[in-house]
């Protein structure tokens, strides 16, 4: 892996509305662990991941921000160069869901780049009093284009798979990036080289023809014996 622990580092940054449980679902995926009592994030916080996927070595640096709309002004500046963002929801609150129509696809397309991945995710899946049922957010992520999980980061249920899947789609999207530029390099490489060879052929079909010519020149020696032979006939 080129000295290093990981082929793959993607920067995702966690956005949502406060409450919906985004920084319980890093914890439980960056350290396997949960707590009841989490206090709401003040700004910004973020965590690191390491691991192994489909033969690959990647690391997630993975953003986690405060939901509360007097941050934004400061959480917006972690949305330039994310790979990913991450959509985080209350299964059991109809409103935390509405407000991603309402003010978060805003956001993604105000400060994120427009071929930033997403991933929306329904977090406490495990609570009975679900509000947003999954056909709905299902359909509405189909049509935003988003990956889509419903998590519990309690229970830890679909949380590794949502990151993992995430993970996949990025690989691919890099590596058709990375072919990408392979292929213009290769278009630019081959069409200098076609330049240089036009203006050589033409820089050839200009050059003077004198040496050419002198081998076509009659000889006047030979002009001076065909004049002899003509005369003595």
């Amino acid at each position: 892996m080129n000295n290093r622990e990981y082929d793959y580092l993607f920067k995702l940054v966690i956005i949502g509305n406060s409450g919906v449980g985004k920084s319980s679902l890093l914890v439980r995926y960056t350290d396997d662990t949960f707590s009841e009592n989490y206090i709401s994030t003040i700004g910004v916080d973020f965590k690191f991941k390491t691991f192994r996927l489909d033969g690959k070595g990647l690391k997630l640096q993975i953003w986690d921000t405060a939901g509360q709309e007097r941050f934004r002004t400061i959480t917006n500046a972690y949305y330039k160069g994310a790979d990913a963002i991450v959509i985080v929801y209350d299964t059991t609150c109809q409103s935390s869901f509405e407000e991603i129509e309402k003010s978060w696809i805003d956001e993604i397309h105000k400060h994120a780049g427009k071929n930033t991945t997403v991933l929306l995710i329904g977090n406490k899946s495990d609570l009975p009093n679900k509000a947003v049922i999954t056909e709905r957010a299902q359909t509405y992520a189909k049509e935003k284009l988003m990956l889509f999980y419903e998590t519990s980061a309690k229970t830890s249920h679909g949380v590794s798979q949502a990151f993992e899947e995430l993970s996949r789609l990025l690989i691919i999207k890099r590596n058709m990036k990375l072919e990408e530029k392979k292929f213009r390099r290769k278009q630019k490489n081959d069409s200098s080289a076609a330049g240089s060879d036009k203006n050589h052929a033409s820089y050839t079909q200009n050059e003077p023809q004198e040496n050419i010519n002198l081998w076509l020149r009659p000889n006047p020696k030979q002009e001076n014996e065909k004049q002899q032979q003509k005369c003595n006939c």
